[in-house]
């Protein structure tokens, strides 16, 4: 029995994940992020992170230098220097015929849908769609970025969130539960220190897109703040999946609409306003929870890609293994 590599890279971290052909999950291991190459030292960046979360899960799977049957990546800011990067460390571990190169949109699509015809929306650090109709077209929308886009991520509802803040404390805005949320997420005294925090060296675009479960909760708990900047999220992401939809062709096909990323932990203040929306523009749509998340849509493909028939008995094996993959996140 083989092996295989499935790489799930985020703008945040990059999950390495090692199975055997059988679908039994051996290993899991973590890197930072691998993306944003234009950035001074990111290239070297790129390559530890590749080579930090498959040592990490080469050890936890008990393996040495093994050559894998299959992998394949599904990397945010997918590019071909990237994949190059990225081969030079993989070189070593697999042929380069089956060494997949993907998107991270195509990972998490396998993964929420299941592999079937429909449109995933990512909203993590970033936001981007990917829609694959019956006839395996596909189309992509977003992903440009936290410059140029990016809209309903949790960078952007994390920014939406601190001028919330801001504005309440100034007395341009009505209170909102976000002042005393990152005072006490900060351990400070006063908003004023927040603003010495957010703006030091030490935070980086991750670091601040996590504030955004702030936002959250606040939206969770009634705040009107927080409940309008979630809302915004969600129509910002249901754009993406309604201009995904309307590039391919789900004619005589019921799309399944699939999400990933962290900002749906927020639960119904996000979720129930875009599944609405997108109900309204694509009636025959189903939207529904992710089947499975991106790093486990990575090791289907990958399963795929080294010819395993993914049967019941295989599908059963990911189920019962999956926790060593959730543990990382």
């Amino acid at each position: 029995m083989g092996y295989v590599l499935a790489v799930d890279g985020g703008q945040s971290t990059t999950l390495s994940v090692i199975a055997k052909t059988d679908g039994t999950v051996l290993g899991a291991g973590l890197g930072g992020p691998a993306n944003h190459l234009h950035q001074e030292g990111a290239k070297e960046r790129c390559k530890k992170s590749m080579r930090d979360s498959l040592n990490g899960a080469l050890r936890e799977a008990n393996l040495g230098k093994i050559k894998f049957e299959h992998v394949v990546l599904g990397m945010t800011g997918a590019s071909e220097l990237m994949k190059t990067l990225i081969w030079e460390v993989l070189r070593e571990y697999v042929d380069e015929e089956n060494f997949q190169f993907e998107h991270d949109s195509v990972t998490a699509w396998a993964g929420g849908t299941g592999g079937k015809p429909g449109v995933v929306v990512i909203g993590g650090t970033g936001s981007v769609a990917l829609a694959v109709d019956g006839f395996d077209n596909r189309a992509r929308v977003g992903g440009w970025g936290y410059y140029m886009g990016d809209e309903g991520s949790a960078y952007q509802i994390a920014l939406q969130g601190l001028s919330a803040a801001t504005k309440s404390y100034d007395g341009r805005a009505p209170k909102t539960v976000l002042i005393e949320a990152l005072i006490d997420y900060f351990n400070v005294k006063d908003l004023w220190d927040v603003h010495k925090q957010v703006y030091s060296s030490e935070m980086d675009r991750a670091d601040l897109a996590k504030l955004s479960k702030l936002v959250g909760n606040g939206a969770n708990a009634g705040d009107k703040a927080c409940l309008e900047i979630m809302s915004s999220a969600a129509h910002e992401l249901a754009l993406l999946v309604i201009a995904a939809a309307n590039k391919v062709d789900f004619k005589g096909q019921t799309p399944i609409i699939s999400t990933a990323g962290g900002v749906w932990k927020a639960g119904a203040p996000i979720w129930e306003p875009f599944k609405k929306e997108v109900l309204e523009a694509i009636p025959n749509a189903k939207v529904v929870k992710p089947v499975y998340p991106p790093s486990i849509g990575a090791l289907v493909l990958a399963l795929k890609g080294a010819r395993v028939e993914l049967n019941d008995e295989v599908l059963a094996n990911i189920e019962k293994t999956r926790a060593i993959i959730e543990r990382k996140k």
